[in-house]
């Protein structure tokens, strides 16, 4: 009877299989949608232009850019989590949408295991940007006046839960003082108060501020990544100077929802590696001031579970929610 059971269960397994497998066959078969979760312009949106492009000549299907914009991006991704999981509809997720913000808001109905990790696309680099007010040109100069003025500095940021307020708080915790985190609606308004020493410390994107520096107009102490951007190959790491543990990107990457079929992700996967491999794509994504970074699946899907529990674990210690 055991032996009939097991033979019925051996069986039977190739047949479960099979929806998958005839779906990974066919796939695609209709046009894929890429949704962005910022809107129209901005670089998470050419970076699903530029991707989208190049998965439409590689899969033989039109691939359109779905903008659906709101909630700091939750909007996007509750969409995406509840699609077909069938491949025809991805998301350019990324630290923020995707791991940081299901870790503080208590409101949004979705995490990151309700996404499939295609691959990592590209990071834009964070740098440590000051006032010009603030002397030196090193973290240790930095540092001895961000000691000596305790109390009386200002780091500016982008809002409850944003990754630049994290790095505030972070950085007073790092250093023993008291750094006031004060909230701005985006770069341009923050970087006109770190112009005018109203705001002496920003988290701000390589982009952003490098013309900035260039222009004598703020400074740049060092970038918060592991490694230096080759874009800006002069700017120093924060880690090889010695600050050690201020370890902030903003990073974007291609998803399925939960549960599109593993020979699909493989495919896509594959897909997307060629496409960032091609000299002129990665050429297209640095214009926009990123850093192509490509990855596995299995390599996204640890850095996205380890942002979200480390973000999940510095909101529990500091108190801060999303609303």
């Amino acid at each position: 009877m055991k032996r009939r059971t097991l033979t019925r269960l051996a069986l039977a397994a190739p047949l479960v299989a099979l929806p998958a497998l005839a779906l990974s066959q066919a796939f695609p078969s209709k046009t894929l949608t890429i949704v962005s979760p910022y809107p129209a312009g901005g670089i998470t949106d050419l970076l699903c232009r530029i991707v989208g492009e190049e998965l439409a000549k590689a899969l033989g299907q039109q691939v359109l850019v779905d903008n659906r914009v709101g909630a700091s991006g939750a909007i996007a991704h509750m969409s995406v989590a509840k699609a077909p999981p069938d491949g025809h509809t991805l998301i350019m997720g990324g630290s923020a949408p995707t791991a940081i913000t299901p870790a503080l808001n208590k409101n949004v109905t979705y995490g990151p295991k309700d996404f499939e990790p295609i691959g990592y696309v590209a990071e834009l680099p964070i740098v440590l940007s000051t006032s010009t007010a603030v002397p030196g040109t090193t973290v240790a100069d930095f540092l001895a006046y961000v000691k000596a003025q305790n109390g009386k500095l200002n780091c500016g940021h982008h809002g409850n839960g944003s990754s630049n307020q994290f790095a505030c708080l972070k950085l007073a915790k790092m250093t023993g003082t008291q750094i006031a985190d004060i909230a701005y609606k985006g770069a341009p308004p923050l970087n006109t108060d770190l112009i005018g020493n109203r705001v002496q410390i920003y988290f701000g994107t390589l982009p952003t501020q490098l013309p900035l520096a260039k222009d004598g107009k703020v400074k740049i102490f060092g970038i918060t990544s592991p490694e230096r951007a080759t874009i800006a190959p002069d700017i120093p790491t924060l880690d090889e100077q010695g600050l050690k543990g201020l370890n902030f990107t903003s990073w974007n990457a291609l998803y399925a929802p939960a549960g599109t079929p593993r020979p699909v992700i493989q495919r896509l996967s594959a897909e997307l590696q060629k496409i960032l491999a091609n000299p002129e794509v990665r050429k297209r994504i640095e214009n926009t001031g990123s850093v192509v970074r490509p990855g596995s699946p299995e390599a996204l899907g640890r850095l996205t579970m380890e942002e979200h529990d480390n973000y999940k674990k510095m909101a529990a210690e500091s108190g801060i929610r999303m609303d």
